[in-house]
């Protein structure tokens, strides 16, 4: 037997910071196209114990590193290293600079991970790994087949689960402009099914997609198809998923995806100005009526989880206060308000970068915390603004109002909701304790 180890490296425990947490799923698909002569062990420090590079049993190790926990997968590789232990490492992160990550890894996996790992796993057999390997991400997903959930840590509050990847938009700000050839592909439905079928009573499901509902009327025939076998399936848990604004327009869509258990859609707002959505690539939201979008799921009785971003060049000192104006006409339901954020590989940091205005310690960039110099506000004044606006939707008077609205049409969302807000509540507490500066390098 082959021994492997897989690792989600992490310098920050998750397990109470984030409202929705739900597992990652890289590790679990590579392992299920892993050989059988392989033992596999998965360490997830994000909510779990840390890795142990000194004493861990391994001839071969797996890890998959988000920008925030980088510089721990490079020390776990380092100690790896010095034992002999072969090592390769996949993400957005690495795809980006796959030289940075060759400093301390064996090999890096660049884009897609199925095919390489597959690959290197036939290369590190025959004593001959190769530094990178890449990865196409317009291949079709027919032989996916569905992650080991055996291998998913069960402090994850949610499972997640996956229907498509891929997306094509560029927007600047996203990490998966990393990525080339981003198309957008389906996981066969039985595939699907197979994965929600092997879940035991889990309450509430996440969905991963970039966007369920795909981008063009092929793709919502498809997720209408897929919809309908949930249905006749009879799923007794409620799950949540990511869409565009273009959902608002497929009513039969949001029918069917009610009738299949879905309760809340995640949608990116990203900006209420249009000097802001014309920055960050986001031309499809500009000149949408985002009261109109909000209405229209509601309709469905579909719950809206709208996303934005702070700190934009185009955001001033006032800019707070015009979002919960924004927000409160539109009366989106949970607000989520992120910190603009640089993301090594995409054109936004690319942009920043070529001003001095981009944080290279990479253990400071996070969406969730400052990490980028602003053009028209301190750190502090940042941290203040957003503040501002949570604290402007997180009280007992605003949950009062959602509540109210939810209470008598769809009762399966109150519960859900007040634990997000406590959570949200703990999150946010814990977030203005970490020491996370304003470094810019």
């Amino acid at each position: 037997m082959i021994d492997l180890a897989m690792v989600y490296p992490s310098r920050v425990k998750e397990t109470t910071g984030e409202e929705l947490l739900y597992s990652p799923l890289a590790l679990a698909y590579l392992a299920r196209h892993t050989p059988s002569h392989y033992r596999v062990t998965a360490h997830d420090e994000y909510v779990g114990a840390d890795f142990d590079a000194d004493h861990v049993r391994a001839d071969v190790v797996a890890v998959s590193a988000i920008t925030p926990g980088i510089t721990r997968a490079y020390a776990i590789a380092d100690r790896l290293r010095q034992r002999g232990i072969k090592t390769i490492v996949g993400g957005a992160h690495v795809s980006a600079l796959p030289d940075e990550a060759l400093q301390h890894f064996d090999s890096v996996c660049v884009g897609e991970g199925e095919g390489p790992w597959k690959q290197f796993l036939q290369d590190f057999e025959g004593g001959s790994v190769q530094p990178v390997y890449r990865g196409r991400m317009d291949v079709p997903l027919d032989g996916l087949r569905a992650p080991r959930r055996d291998l998913i840590h069960e402090n994850y509050q949610y499972p997640s689960v996956m229907t498509s990847r891929g997306c094509p938009h560029g927007c600047s700000f996203c990490y998966l402009t990393v990525f080339q050839n981003r198309k957008y592909r389906t996981i066969p439905h039985d595939t699907v099914l197979w994965d929600l079928d092997s879940l035991r009573n889990p309450g509430i499901v996440i969905v991963t997609d970039e966007n369920f509902i795909g981008y063009s009327v092929a793709d919502v025939e498809d997720r209408k198809v897929l919809l309908e076998r949930m249905i006749r399936r009879g799923y007794k848990f409620y799950w949540g998923c990511q869409a565009s604004t273009k959902l608002a327009s497929e009513p039969e869509l949001m029918d069917l995806m009610y009738r299949a258990g879905c309760r809340a859609v995640f949608l990116g707002f990203e900006a209420i100005d249009e000097e802001g959505l014309a920055q960050i690539n986001k031309g499809h939201n500009i000149g949408l009526d985002y009261q109109q979008v909000v209405a229209r799921l509601h309709e469905h009785k579909l719950a809206v989880i709208a996303s934005t971003i702070y700190g934009l060049d185009s955001h001033g000192a006032d800019y707070p206060d015009k979002l919960i104006a924004a927000l409160r006409r539109c009366k989106a339901d949970f607000p989520r308000v992120f910190f603009a954020t640089a993301w090594p590989g995409t054109p936004f940091f690319a942009e920043l970068e070529k001003e001095g205005r981009v944080n290279r310690d990479w253990d400071q960039v996070r969406k969730d915390l400052p990490s980028i110099q602003f053009k028209n506000f301190s750190h502090e004044e940042a941290v203040a603004g957003r503040k501002r606006v949570l604290d402007a939707f997180f009280n007992i008077v605003n949950m009062s109002r959602t509540i109210a609205r939810w209470a008598p049409r769809e009762r399966s969302l109150v519960t859900t909701y007040v634990k997000m807000v406590v959570r949200n509540r703990i999150a946010e507490a814990m977030k203005s304790r970490r020491s996370y500066g304003p470094t810019v390098a």
